[in-house]
């Protein structure tokens, strides 16, 4: 696998990724101008763009953020 390009990002808003350790690490920059709800329609989006980076249908995503809703498995920690 190549190794992505070195970039600088300005204002994130969430950054996920993995650690040393290879855990999931996520990191939550809350903005003045956004608020939980809009950080809502960011996640509705990941999945979005979830599902046509891997040219599956949306609901097949949803299906897996619904599964994990139900019986949260994930080891993910929260940096922010």
């Amino acid at each position: 696998m190549k190794k992505p390009k070195t970039m600088l990002i300005e204002k994130p808003l969430v950054i996920m990724s993995t650690g040393e350790d290879d855990n999931i690490v996520c990191h939550i920059f809350p903005q003045p101008n956004y608020d939980y709800k809009a950080y809502g329609l960011l996640i509705y989006d990941l999945v979005r763009h979830a599902a046509d980076a891997f040219g599956v249908d949306e609901d097949d995503v949803w299906e897996w953020v619904l599964k994990e809703r139900a019986n949260h498995t994930t080891e993910i920690t929260r940096a922010s």
